[in-house]
């Protein structure tokens, strides 16, 4: 039976003589009826409690469901993901196996034929190499032939122009250049274009041409051949340059007096030049030539 505290604060006793004390049961029954009602008080918040209690434990039966749902899916989901990345593993591994097998079979061809190309060139050009290297040896060798010949030629060409001019060096001690100078010193002067002069210079020429016969004769040198031999040979190249300005200076005189002199005489002079040069034909020196 089920009693409240207002029950127990309202139950009422029959009276009876010499019963109990009205005040002190009132008192007990309503200290009982508090104590009661805090003891349903207590009921009633332990079973709200154990109410919650039950909700939230079957909010967690139901979480735990759901979990084990959950993971049983997330299970069967892992192993499909993993038999699934297997077999693209699988794949992948068996593609890349193919795929280095066939770069590699690629890059053994590929450096067969530059081993074969890189070969064949190194042999052609060794090939080249050994003809360059024989061409050059060769020509080395024809130039050391034409090196020495060359010297050889040079040698005798060399003791040729010292003979040579050695020979000149003695022919041109015998030129008389003071004659030609006195000779175009006497003609440059004012009055030496007189026809009293006229037989004086006559005379000077003949004699002038007469040393000159003691040159050198029939001497043939080839010019080309000469080399360059300035330093050594600068004496004749002037002692020739002084003999040019001599002769130069001549031609105009004998031009000049074929002007002036009487037509018998202007014969005479004119008929000089070409006897000089009948005997410049028969006797010629080095410097003429070479001239």
């Amino acid at each position: 039976m089920k009693i409240t505290a207002l029950e127990i604060r309202k139950k009422s006793f029959e009276k009876n003589f010499r019963g109990y004390d009205k005040e002190e049961v009132d008192a007990f029954l309503k200290e009982l009826s508090e104590e009661w009602e805090k003891v349903n008080n207590a009921t009633e918040e332990l079973q709200k409690k154990l109410d919650d209690s039950i909700k939230e434990a079957n909010k967690m039966k139901e979480v735990e469901a759901s979990l084990f749902r959950t993971l049983k899916t997330a299970e069967d989901t892992g192993a499909s993901i993993i038999e699934e990345a297997n077999e693209a593993a699988e794949y992948i591994v068996r593609e890349a196996h193919q795929n280095a097998d066939a770069m590699l079979n690629d890059a053994k061809t590929k450096s067969q034929n530059l081993i074969e190309t890189a070969e064949s060139k190194a042999k052609q050009i060794m090939e080249e190499l050994k003809n360059d290297v024989s061409s050059l040896i060769r020509g080395y060798e024809t130039l050391v032939q034409q090196r020495e010949l060359i010297l050889k030629n040079l040698k005798s060409l060399s003791d040729d122009i010292q003979d040579n001019i050695s020979v000149s060096n003695g022919n041109l001690e015998k030129i008389n250049l003071h004659a030609h100078l006195e000779m175009v010193e006497i003609l440059t002067k004012t009055e030496a274009f007189t026809i009293a002069n006229v037989d004086s210079i006559e005379h000077s020429e003949m004699t002038l041409e007469t040393k000159e016969e003691f040159t050198i004769e029939n001497e043939e040198v080839d010019v080309s051949e000469i080399p360059d031999i300035h330093s050594e040979n600068q004496v004749e190249t002037e002692e020739e340059s002084n003999i040019e300005d001599v002769k130069s200076k001549a031609q105009e005189i004998d031009s000049e007096l074929s002007q002036e002199i009487d037509v018998p005489q202007e014969d005479s002079i004119q008929e000089e030049p070409e006897e000089e040069k009948n005997k410049g034909n028969k006797g010629t020196s080095f410097f003429d030539e070479v001239g």
